[in-house]
């Protein structure tokens, strides 16, 4: 038993040539941009939990009763920042991630 594949009556070939250039797609600048936002807001965020973490400390708080209390904060800060979708969930993370640091690395 043979089958026989009969094309669709619109079908047309494709040469070699014809797939070589082609149209849309995105750009090296483009690529470039959405790169370079991403590192600047991811940047700027983690300096800002930098800030957080100093200021913290500054204000009294110790890692004594930190360590007791720091589920809670990491859960509040991922939470709250969850709210606009992954990205808010990254970005709260990245936080944490700044404040523990600074925080860490000052007491």
């Amino acid at each position: 038993m043979t089958a026989v594949l009969e094309r669709p009556s619109e079908y047309l070939d494709l040469f070699d040539e014809e797939l070589d250039e082609i149209d849309g797609g995105i750009t090296i600048g483009a690529v470039t941009a959405i790169v370079g936002t991403a590192i600047g807001t991811f940047g700027a965020t983690y300096a800002a939990g930098q800030v957080a973490g100093e200021r913290a400390y500054y204000a009294g708080l110790r890692n004594s009763y930190y360590q007791q209390i720091k589920w809670q904060v990491r859960s509040a800060v991922v939470g709250l920042s969850s709210s606009i979708g992954l990205a808010g969930t990254a970005l709260g993370a990245t936080v944490m991630l700044g404040f523990e640091n600074k925080f860490y690395s000052m007491s």
